[in-house]
This record gives structure tokens, sequence and C-alpha cells, in this order.
């Protein structure tokens, strides 16, 4: 196997391994159709390929309700994606995004047979299963929420979770337990009235696999089910709310919390900071040194060399390396 042959394995493995850990068209730039009624984003679906499970004379509405409630607009930067509430057999619809699969079974909007789910193994062959095997610290997101109400809220949720067909619900909470569970982030998006987009920042919960929570996990995952509504509560909100959505972004810290040498704090440390010197006796001796990672998720690992310390904090999505030159305190001041 030639050289460039290697490389362009190892790119595409590295290219594989960065799109499991942010979301797949996480800027909407990408769009399957922008056409009236149908403009969806590649990799995200909504009522356009719901699977509409309605009977009887309920069924009679499965035709407005596959219909996608979203369209391509102007975002945060370059494009970003509308989801809009509607009214349809006087009944309101919430505009509903989500890298799931829809899925209505009841003519009561508030009923759990509505809900969003991972189709893991595309049985509708939507393709609405997002891989994910990350374990991100936080998700920061641009929206913009135009409401009829200034007392409407929006939500977005990210579960992350095994290999499993995880499902979102109206009515759960983040607290609530959920086979294959790992992480989650529910995210209230309240109006500011003026008009701007504005970034939210959420942190994440990691379970364990009995619900309850803790500060890291072993467990990788499988996918991510993440749901943006125009209200966080079923038939909530207003004929007209609007939610764009732009930029998400799953952060993975990979600061430091401290440097300590032969067990002093480096005085100068910054944890956005990665070079520093520090002054050796001029005995040859390599220093001990401590560094602990801001994130439960991240590994510290320690390289010492004769000139130099290199302190590498690696994370799910890459590394961070922090750099501490050794210099002999006599020969500087010799010269």
């Amino acid at each position: 196997m030639n050289r460039a042959l290697i490389i362009m394995i190892i790119a595409m493995l590295a290219g594989t391994i960065t799109a499991q850990t942010q979301i797949a068209n996480n800027t909407f730039e990408q769009w399957t159709s922008t056409a009236k009624d149908v403009a969806i984003p590649k990799g995200w679906h909504s009522y356009g390929d719901g699977d509409c499970q309605l009977k009887g004379i309920y069924s009679w509405g499965c035709g407005p309700m596959l219909k996608n409630h979203s369209n391509r607009v102007t975002g945060h930067s370059g494009y970003g994606c509308e989801i809009h509430s509607v009214t349809l057999a006087g009944n309101l619809v919430n505009g509903v995004l989500t890298t799931g699969q829809m899925q209505f079974a009841s003519a009561d909007n508030s009923s759990s047979d509505n809900n969003t789910y991972t189709d893991k193994d595309n049985k509708l062959g939507h393709n609405a299963a997002m891989k994910f095997t990350g374990r991100p610290d936080s998700v920061y997101f641009w929206c913009k929420f135009e409401m009829k109400k200034p007392s409407n809220v929006a939500v977005a949720k990210f579960h992350i979770h095994g290999n499993i067909a995880y499902k979102d619900i109206s009515t759960h909470s983040a607290s609530t337990p959920q086979k294959g569970k790992i992480a989650n982030a529910f995210c209230d998006i309240k109006d500011r009235n003026d008009g701007k987009w504005h970034q939210y920042k959420y942190k994440f919960t990691y379970y364990d696999e009995q619900n309850h929570v803790v500060p890291t996990t072993s467990r990788t995952p499988s996918y991510i089910l993440a749901c943006f509504s125009t209200n966080k509560v079923a038939k909530g909100g207003n004929n007209g709310d609007k939610l764009l959505i732009d930029d998400i972004v799953m952060v993975y810290n990979k600061r430091l919390s401290y440097i300590n040498i032969d067990g002093i704090a480096l005085p100068d440390f910054a944890p956005d900071r990665t070079e520093y010197t520090w002054y050796c006796d001029g005995s040859g001796r390599i220093p001990q040194v401590e560094a602990e990672a801001q994130s439960p998720h991240a590994k510290v690992r320690i390289e010492q060399q004769n000139q130099a310390i290199r302190i590498i904090v690696c994370h799910d999505d890459g590394e961070k390396v922090y750099t501490v030159e050794l210099v002999d305190r006599g020969l500087t001041m010799a010269r």
C-alpha cells in the first residue's frame, strides 16, 4: 500500500470520526428541496415524511399533516431553518424539526403515541437516525423566535443514546427514565422580542443505566436524537409562531483546570493559554508535572522531555496541547 493511499485512508477515517461528534448538516447549508411546502434540510425531518397512522375519519388529516412546516431562510451565518406552527382542522400543530422519525398515531396532539424517534433500522426508508459517538460537555446553537405572545416558550431537546429506537415525547422531562439513555440537554428558548439572533448554551447531563445523574460515562453513544419545536407544550403557542434555527455546535471542553510543577502552581496559568516557560535550577532534573482537565470526559497525557513538557488533553473530537518550555535559570542569568 503506497504512502498516498495510506494518507487518504487516514483522512477518510478522521472525517468519519469528526462527523460522528457533531450533528450532520448542523449549519443548515444543505437542502433536499427548496420548493414550497417541501423545504427540508438534509439529514433532518419534519411532517413531510412523517409516519401518519391515523385511522377512520382522522386519516383525512394525513394529507394536510404531511406537509413540512419549514423553510430555508437567511440564518445566523449562511442559511438557517425556519419552522412554524399552523392550524389544521381547528387544532394547533407546533412546528417541529428533528433528526429522527415523526410518528402520528393519535388525533390528540398531546398523546404519547405522537412522538419522534430514532429509526435506527430505517423501517420507513427515510434515514431518520443520526449516528453519533461523542460525549460533549455542552451544545451551542443560534435561534430567533418570532411568537405571537411573549409568554410562549419554544424548546430544543438533544438526546444522546445507545443502539435503540429512542423516543422523544412532548411530556417527557430531562429526568424521565428511558432505556438506552446516556445524556440529554433540554433547552427552553424564550424570545427577547428584539428581532435578532441569539446564541443559546446548555450543558449535557449524563446518566447511568439506572437513570442516576453521573459526572461522566464510559458508554459510547450510537445516536443522537435532536428535536426543535415552536412550543414546549403540545398544542401550545399560537398559529404563526416561528422558530429560526442555525449553527448547532457540540462543544468538547479541552481546557485544563491547572498545571502544577513540582507541587507549585504555574503562576501565569490561564485555561486558554497553551504556551509557558518554566525556569529550572540547572540540575538537569526533569520536574514533576500535574494537570487536570476541566471536563470529566477528557483525559490528560503528559510527555516530559529534556527541554519541554507537553500536556495533551484528549477529548472525543480531538486534542489540545499545552507546552511548557524548560529553561536553565543559571544560563539565563549568565547571559
